[in-house]
């Protein structure tokens, strides 16, 4: 008996509760706020004005940065390949300080995070892998990562010149 009372309870909220949302959406699409019928001018003219002092502000913002060095497109993209090419090295010669420093302390420890394959691959991209104790230089990575840094910029380079 107290299980029907309890569905009948939860059946009459809900339609209580969808009453009122349609009620809701009605009223919202029915009638249109007071203010929009009684002056559609002022609105209309303060919305040009703010776009007016906008338009000033981001010609003013022009003027000001007109004597600012600002770098083509062709040096960003030669700058950020170059910045690729020295993560590379970066990664190689750290890898190469961590070889040295695991010899000098003949203990390996397995669960450091340096000498997980994930790290690695998050750091490096796949380069450089730990294998048998040691970090080593994946050729095939090394060549795919390269070959992707070419590529990418060759297709950087075509859709700067079309636009």
């Amino acid at each position: 008996m107290q299980m029907r009372r309890s569905t009948k309870q939860i059946a009459l909220f809900f339609i209580i509760y969808f009453a009122l949302l349609c009620s809701l959406i009605f009223s919202a699409a029915a009638f249109k706020p007071s203010f929009q019928k009684e002056q559609p001018a002022e609105i209309s003219s303060a919305f040009s004005k703010e776009i007016q002092i906008q338009d000033e502000k981001q010609k003013r913002k022009a003027t000001e940065n007109e004597g600012k060095w600002q770098p083509s497109k062709t040096f960003i993209i030669t700058a950020i390949s170059i910045g690729s090419v020295l993560d590379i090295i970066i990664a190689i010669l750290w890898a190469r300080h961590e070889n040295k420093k695991n010899q000098e302390s003949q203990s390996y420890n397995p669960n450091k995070w340096t000498n997980k394959k994930w790290f690695w691959y998050l750091v490096s991209m796949g380069i450089v892998l730990p294998k048998n104790g040691k970090l080593t230089i994946s050729w095939k990575n090394l060549f795919l990562t390269i070959l992707f840094l070419v590529l990418l910029k060759f297709w950087f380079f075509e859709k700067l010149e079309s636009i």
